[in-house]
């Protein structure tokens, strides 16, 4: 169940044209797409229209598609309302003093040794992301899933 606070966040992108393109109990991830101005597509149809029928306008209309469009990742307020923090491992919640995950049984006080002050980056984005996090604060990729993903296991 979404806060109030998340729920409007989501409702105000959403009447901005913004759509969900990914959500998880305690983030959504809301994508802006566009498909570039009426200039860029008018210059692109004049530099290409004989020599490829226009389909340089859709080539430029979905190269801006995939790679112009702004993303947001939203994030549940977990520090208020007595909500606990997810187990690194399989993500089930465990209070802050927690010294194993009870749905897992992950042992948390190893993992925060591990992580506790570190930092990485997300394999997708690149962005700077503080041990233990579960998802890039920037791109709102799984990092446990990139993670195995990105290795090959």
């Amino acid at each position: 169940m979404r806060s109030t606070h998340l729920q409007r966040q989501i409702d105000d992108l959403v009447a901005q044209g913004w759509r969900i393109e990914d959500e998880d109990t305690d983030r959504v991830v809301m994508v802006d797409r566009e498909f570039g101005s009426l200039g860029s597509h008018l210059l692109v149809a004049l530099l290409t229209v004989w020599w490829t029928m226009g389909l340089g306008n859709v080539a430029w209309a979905a190269y801006k598609y995939f790679n112009e469009s702004e993303r947001r990742v939203l994030w549940e307020d977990r520090s208020s309302g007595g909500v606990a923090a997810g187990c690194p491992n399989c993500g089930g919640d465990v209070a802050p003093d927690d010294s194993y995950c009870q749905s897992c049984g992950t042992d948390l006080e190893a993992v925060r040794a591990d992580t506790g002050s570190g930092t990485t980056t997300c394999p997708e984005c690149e962005a700077v992301v503080t041990g233990g996090s579960r998802y890039c604060s920037a791109c709102g990729t799984k990092l446990a899933d990139a993670m195995t993903t990105g290795t090959g296991t």
